[in-house]
């Protein structure tokens, strides 16, 4: 995982974190009669590498089985459905949430003119698929543009209105098999 936005290694973790994120959990439900990668695939909305990722995990413990082809949930990956998603613990951040709602309680108290007449509000999402390479160095330049205008050596205390911002910088799917 990152540290302050530092790449490292992906550590390995519990089953309990991924068995209990959504697009297991989904392929789980989905394959309560044998399915195609395809069909799984097409239905959740995720290239076929990503779900063939997640069967491989689910078949190494146990949880989905494949016979000529098609995938079929186990009694294990039944169990496992009837047990609710662990909840995440202290050791992680949730993004949305407060933040959400932080972030949109600003823009409509903007839009209420409380920052005042003139105000710099930006967002947007982009993902590409981008070499290993450049995608550290794009982490490398985003710390420090946020060093060079948002270190507490750098900020003004009385500036008003106080301007913040949230990014994510994650891996988020696998280039498609056929492709």
């Amino acid at each position: 995982m990152t540290n302050e936005g530092r790449p490292s290694e992906v550590l390995p973790g519990s089953n309990a974190a991924w068995e209990s994120s959504a697009l297991p959990r989904a392929i789980l439900q989905l394959v309560d009669t044998p399915r195609s990668l395809n069909d799984l695939s097409e239905d959740l909305g995720v290239t076929d590498a990503r779900v063939l990722w997640y069967l491989v995990k689910l078949s190494d413990t146990g949880r989905v089985a494949e016979d000529s082809g098609l995938w079929c949930r186990t009694a294990a990956g039944a169990e496992l459905l009837e047990n609710p998603a662990a909840q995440v613990g202290d050791d992680c951040t949730i993004i949305p949430g407060q933040a959400v709602f932080d972030y949109v309680q600003a823009y409509a108290d903007a839009a209420a003119g409380m920052f005042g007449p003139v105000v710099v509000q930006a967002l947007g999402e982009h993902a590409g698929r981008v070499p290993y390479t450049r995608v550290v160095e794009f982490n490398e330049r985003l710390l420090s543009l946020i060093g060079e205008y948002f270190a507490p050596s750098r900020v003004d205390p009385t500036a008003s209105p106080k301007y913040a911002f949230h990014w994510v910088l994650t891996p988020v799917d696998l280039h498609p098999l056929d492709d």
